[in-house]
């Protein structure tokens, strides 16, 4: 495997971190569709028909609890986008850990 000079991974991790600036809101958790049934006997959902959707964000908290909030309709985008832009910038710490591990063995980190 070719070794990758030095600058390049210098300016590729630049590169990585002016990504990580312009990626706007991030929202660790998850986008939940649900339909639910009312129990009134005469009514659709009775029938399998059930209402919905409804939206909801799963959030996970510190030891092991989780936490649903309701979401509009129309906030479902705006969410879900957050919700990417989260795993976007867990793909971009980790690609910039492996080239800051990189640059330590090599005893060139650029330290600003």
């Amino acid at each position: 495997m070719k070794r990758v000079p030095t600058r390049r991974l210098t300016a590729r991790r630049q590169q990585l971190l002016d990504t990580l600036a312009r990626l706007g809101p991030v929202l660790r958790a998850t986008v939940i569709e649900r339909f639910t049934q009312c129990g009134k006997g005469n009514c659709k959902c009775m029938r399998g028909e059930k209402h919905g959707p409804a939206y909801y964000l799963a959030v996970s908290y510190a030891k092991g609890r989780t936490r649903q909030v309701y979401i509009p309709k129309a906030l479902r985008p705006v969410a879900e986008t957050w919700v990417r832009n989260y795993h976007q910038a867990l793909d971009l710490l980790e690609e910039m850990s492996s080239i800051d591990l990189e640059l330590l063995r090599r005893k060139t980190p650029d330290t600003e």
